[in-house]
């Protein structure tokens, strides 16, 4: 099972690489909560997430990352389809130097006639580019 993860997450990956977010964002459901630095944000559409997800797309170029490459680091115990994801994701420059790492929770639902599971929340325990969450909309105070 992890093996299969693994794939599905660097599908994901190479989707965010490649900026086609709006791929990337048909694998989650929504609302879609989201939890960084402390806050919740609930995407209410994948338009929504295409937007922030283009704001750390952006991040990630400016940090000259080449590639995401995804480690399961666990997996929970399947319950009616639905578990935990513990994943450490490594960002690398063009010459494969580990620039940093993000560390995210998912829970993830895996419908038994779906080829891939859904993402139903995401949870940032360390996020690689913090700038990114801070100029969010919901995140900014007056």
């Amino acid at each position: 099972m992890t093996q299969s993860l693994t794939q599905f997450l660097t599908s994901l990956s190479h989707a965010f690489c490649t900026d086609r977010l709006e791929y990337l964002a048909q694998h989650f459901t929504y609302p879609l909560p989201l939890y960084t630095r402390g806050e919740l944000l609930v995407f209410g559409a994948p338009s929504a997430l295409v937007e922030a997800l283009g704001m750390y797309r952006k991040a990630a170029h400016d940090a000259d990352i080449d590639k995401i490459v995804p480690r399961v680091v666990a997996t929970g115990i399947p319950h009616k389809g639905y578990s935990n994801l513990w994943v450490e994701w490594d960002h690398f420059d063009a010459s494969d130097n580990l620039i940093c790492t993000s560390q995210v929770r998912y829970a993830i639902f895996h419908d038994k006639m779906a080829l891939h599971p859904k993402i139903e929340m995401v949870d940032y325990t360390s996020m690689a580019f913090p700038e990114v969450s801070e100029s969010l909309p919901l995140l900014q105070s007056a």
